[in-house]
């Protein structure tokens, strides 16, 4: 008899674990399901870098100064070409009128023609620079958007950050998992800080 009272109340002790063990676990379903997903541990989430680089405030700064500097170069190669042109109409005027010798026009027209090759030489060496130097700038900003992307999951929160951009093999994801406005804002923040603090 008292070896059946014993078992009882193991039993219904037994019984009062069974059932809190069981109500934890749902209450941690319920709690996952309630996150958001892209905030879960080890998930893959992804960012559009065409919408994270085209709305950073370092490109907008660097593009400025780049459009600067190619408006001037683009200038100064309208003006040369227009002086050159001038000379050659001015050039052409004086053989037609016939108000300089056959030496004269030779001469005239060899260095109209040095001239020509030293601006398509000058013209080719300010658009080979100005590559580079776009080429740099996009450079420097991925460069920047991926130290921010360790920064921003240094604690591996995410298994993997992907990219994602037009053309790109990713065709379509679930929204949920896109974390790039939320990047783009801290990369603006941190850019924003780093420039007050050169001033």
């Amino acid at each position: 008899m008292k070896g059946l009272k014993l078992f009882s109340v193991v039993a219904a002790a037994m019984l009062v674990v069974l059932s809190s063990c069981q109500n934890a676990n749902q209450t941690n379903v319920a709690q996952e399901a309630a996150k958001p997903a892209s905030s879960a541990n080890g998930e893959i989430v992804y960012v559009n870098i065409d919408t994270l680089v085209t709305n950073y405030a370092m490109y907008y700064n660097l593009k400025a100064q780049f459009e600067e500097k190619s408006s001037k170069v683009e200038a100064e190669l309208t003006s040369k070409s227009q002086k050159l042109n001038q000379d050659a109409r001015s050039f052409e005027e004086k053989v037609n009128k016939g108000l300089v010798t056959r030496a004269q026009a030779i001469e005239m027209q060899n260095s109209l023609q040095a001239r020509q090759n030293e601006l398509l030489q000058y013209r080719d060496q300010k658009v080979g620079e100005l590559s580079e130097e776009e080429r740099v700038m996009m450079n420097q900003i991925h460069h920047s958007i991926i130290e921010y992307l360790k920064e921003f999951n240094k604690d591996f929160k995410y298994k993997m950050i992907i990219s994602t951009s037009n053309g790109s093999p990713i065709l379509n994801a679930d929204p949920k998992y896109n974390v790039t406005s939320e990047v783009l804002r801290g990369l603006n923040e941190k850019y924003k800080a780093q420039e007050a603090a050169k001033k």
